[in-house]
């Protein structure tokens, strides 16, 4: 299983496991509009699943959270388990707060077998699932892009990609698929700074070393944090046809060297797409005084000893069909790229001054003739692409 970034499908959970009750009072147009928040009730939010992947599976309980509260709120020290349909148990262990993680060497799910959920809180009370089957996920026929322009959300017009994805089932069996994506892209800068100031250099004439990082190329990562289902069941053909993954502008330093996405498919139930199709709905909703409220949407997780408590969740299993997508920067050299906001010529800085620029936060770019009696500067979000990521490069670049 895979968790989402910091704003993944727990966050999607967060939002619907929200029980605020709105009062709302209307008046006359004259009168003022006063809707009344009432207290909520504390849902358990339940987010994993299980694939056919040799990795730990993750289970992530919370607890649902007031409308003006942010903060993540773990279930701490439950007793999480995987039952097989033999009776088998497979504990999880609690990695982080909330978080409980299985042992690929004790446990891989096969395909075609039932399991089931079991989670026992500290309260003393007992959660299971519906028993659920490994479902086998017909492979992604290609992952591609289209150029295309868009209005971002200060109303200008951009240019960027869109991600999408082709697939289909010869067995017509599947009809309902599920989306998950990360994508990982290199940061390279134009006056990256492979140069220190040295005040106990030796020859005072060069006070000049090698930095001791030099930062020219990173990485970043994230995880997509959309609902992504789509249902072939009303289309004369089980085909999954130009379905869009994601949308990347070239605002930032993504599609600027090199950029990579990696998408997993998986088969749902039709009682899983409608979860989750459900779930994406109230998500998008929210914040709107007159939509529907989203809390009485149920997953398929039972309090075994109170059927009417409401968890928020669903625990699902489908193998997992993958396939990454390379995009280099020259293959979008048509792209309109904007500024990156850096200099176009770099700050030419007296011998004697160098040290009160590095406290302004600017690195050695380039090196004055020898005996050096100036330098060129530039800011380190110019210098330094640590600034937006990392120097670890990944296995599959």
């Amino acid at each position: 299983m895979k968790i989402t970034d910091t704003i993944s499908f727990q966050r999607k959970l967060f939002i619907t496991g929200r029980n605020a009750l709105l009062l709302v009072l209307l008046g006359s147009c004259v009168e003022q509009f006063d809707p009344k928040v009432i207290a909520y009730q504390s849902v358990l939010v339940v987010d994993g699943y299980l694939s056919d992947k040799a990795e730990p599976y993750r289970i992530n309980l919370s607890r649902s959270r007031a409308l003006n509260n942010e903060d993540f709120l773990p279930e701490l020290g439950a007793s999480v388990s995987i039952i097989g349909s033999e009776g088998e148990t497979y504990p999880l262990v609690e990695s982080d707060s909330g978080r409980y993680v299985s042992n690929p060497n004790e446990f891989v799910a096969s395909t075609g077998q039932t399991y089931t959920l079991d989670i026992v809180t500290t309260s003393g009370n007992h959660y299971q699932s519906d028993p659920v089957t490994v479902k086998v996920t017909p492979p992604i026929d290609s992952v591609y892009f289209k150029t295309e322009r868009r209005i971002n959300d200060d109303g200008l017009e951009m240019d960027g990609i869109k991600i999408l994805v082709d697939a289909h089932d010869p067995t017509a069996s599947t009809n309902y698929y599920r989306y998950e994506w990360k994508e990982t892209y290199e940061i390279s800068l134009a006056y990256a700074a492979p140069w220190d100031y040295d005040s106990m250099a030796p020859d005072p004439r060069f006070p000049i070393k090698p930095i001791a990082v030099f930062a020219a190329n990173c990485y970043n990562s994230r995880r997509g944090n959309s609902i992504l289902t789509v249902s072939t069941d009303q289309l004369s053909e089980d085909k999954v046809s130009e379905f869009e993954i994601n949308y990347v502008s070239t605002a930032d330093y993504k599609l600027r060297k090199r950029y990579s996405i990696l998408v997993e498919q998986f088969a749902l139930d039709e009682d899983a797409f409608h979860y989750w199709s459900e779930l994406q709905k109230n998500s998008e909703n929210l914040g709107t005084l007159f939509d529907p409220l989203p809390y009485e949407l149920r997953g398929n997780v039972r309090n075994l000893d109170d059927p009417d408590e409401v968890i928020v969740g669903y625990f699902d299993a489908a193998q997992s069909s993958q396939m990454r997508l390379f995009v280099d920067g020259i293959e979008l050299r048509d792209l309109s790229f904007p500024s990156t906001g850096c200099p176009n010529s770099l700050d030419t800085v007296a011998l004697q001054d160098i040290p009160l620029n590095l406290t302004r936060n600017y690195l050695i770019s380039v090196l004055g003739p020898y005996p050096v009696e100036y330098v060129l500067m530039a800011p380190r979000r110019c210098a330094d692409c640590r600034v937006y990521g990392s120097l670890e490069k990944p296995d599959f670049w």
